[in-house]
């Protein structure tokens, strides 16, 4: 079996976003496990990428016989694969409708055009969860072979690296994209009612103006905005924080699937999230962090100063281990594979 993976945008940069993180995990675990792989992109000429994964252009996948079955990670990547004929697996975030999530509302018509081209081509479906699982059976039927493989974690972590906050205080911190301006203002009112109490860190991208802004909502001065950072350095923001923040994009949990959950815990790192996210599964099975109810801006101070006063310190090693056990990348690539034999 040799395995094309369709990725939207060049990958050979840093992995400083989550798209990257897994991209370049899933296809390393099938590399390891003896399976040929190639990562599939927009680039202009062929490369090996630090983690030791072939890159190449779009036009591999005109060669016939050279793929047995791609994967496309996004939707608008099933529109890169117009030029392969055989079985397709697709990976689908966020199952959009004629009004929902809103915040897609400027890409809604090319994702539901993507979506119609999946139905029609894909012979096996990803998705994060059951609830998008169960959105795209309600829009499209189940004539598509279907697996559940959320985000994971890595089995091996840095530990014991500089602490990249000086003043000592305790420090909430945000990680990953600020994908919607009320996230943004919750932040910028937990710092400006808690500047007391803790420091408040941003790492990632402020995609505010992409997602039903019109422009990027601003986070206020109290909060220390590092930007994206490259993974293996993201650890040591999270080894050195006290409270990990997962915040909701809005009221639909099938929106609001969260990759840094997944970070937090396998970092030992407790979290406070809003209940409609739907990864808070995670603190339901560890007992490591609280949740507040959605849009409470009161409640969730309170939970994040409970957690930052009573830490669940003695849990901490234990769900670091949970999370390898449970949610490893190894995990998730199994399940690929799995879905791979049953499509082919």
């Amino acid at each position: 079996m040799k395995v094309g993976i369709v990725f939207h945008r060049d990958p050979t940069g840093l992995p400083t976003g989550i798209d990257l993180v897994r991209l370049r995990a899933m296809a390393l675990g099938l590399v390891t496990r003896g399976i040929e792989t190639d990562i599939i992109a927009p680039v202009t000429e062929a490369s090996v990428i630090d983690c030791g994964v072939s890159v190449v252009p779009l036009q591999a996948l005109r060669i016939s016989g050279r793929y047995t079955v791609i994967k496309t990670c996004y939707h608008q990547s099933i529109k890169l694969a117009k030029d392969y004929t055989g079985p397709i697996v697709s990976r689908i975030v966020r199952v959009v409708d004629a009004s929902l999530p809103e915040r897609d509302s400027a890409l809604r018509d090319e994702l539901l055009g993507c979506q119609s081209l999946i139905q029609e081509r894909a012979k096996g479906i990803i998705f994060n969860n059951t609830l998008n699982e169960k959105r795209w059976e309600q829009f499209y039927g189940r004539r598509q072979l279907v697996e559940i493989i959320p985000t994971g974690c890595p089995v091996t972590i840095p530990s014991d690296a500089d602490n990249p906050f000086q003043t000592g205080k305790p420090v909430a911190l945000f990680l990953g994209s600020l994908a919607a301006p009320r996230m943004v203002h919750l932040i910028n009112c937990l710092a400006g009612e808690l500047r007391d109490e803790c420091e408040f860190h941003v790492v990632g991208a402020n995609k505010t103006a992409m997602y039903g802004a019109g422009k990027e909502a601003p986070l206020d001065k109290p909060i220390s905005y590092h930007g994206e950072i490259p993974e293996p350095e993201i650890w040591r923001y999270i080894e050195h924080s006290s409270v990990g923040l997962a915040l909701a994009t809005g009221p639909h949990a099938f929106d609001n699937d969260l990759s840094k959950m997944f970070y937090y815990l396998r970092g030992g790192l407790p979290v406070i999230s809003e209940e409609t996210v739907c990864t808070n599964y995670l603190l339901q099975e560890t007992s490591y962090g609280d949740i507040a109810p959605f849009d409470d801006p009161y409640a969730f101070q309170q939970r994040l100063l409970h957690l930052l006063r009573k830490p669940p310190c003695a849990l901490k090693e234990t769900v670091m281990e949970y999370m390898v056990r449970h949610h490893s990348w190894e995990n998730r690539v199994d399940r690929l594979v799995n879905l791979f034999m049953a499509v082919l």
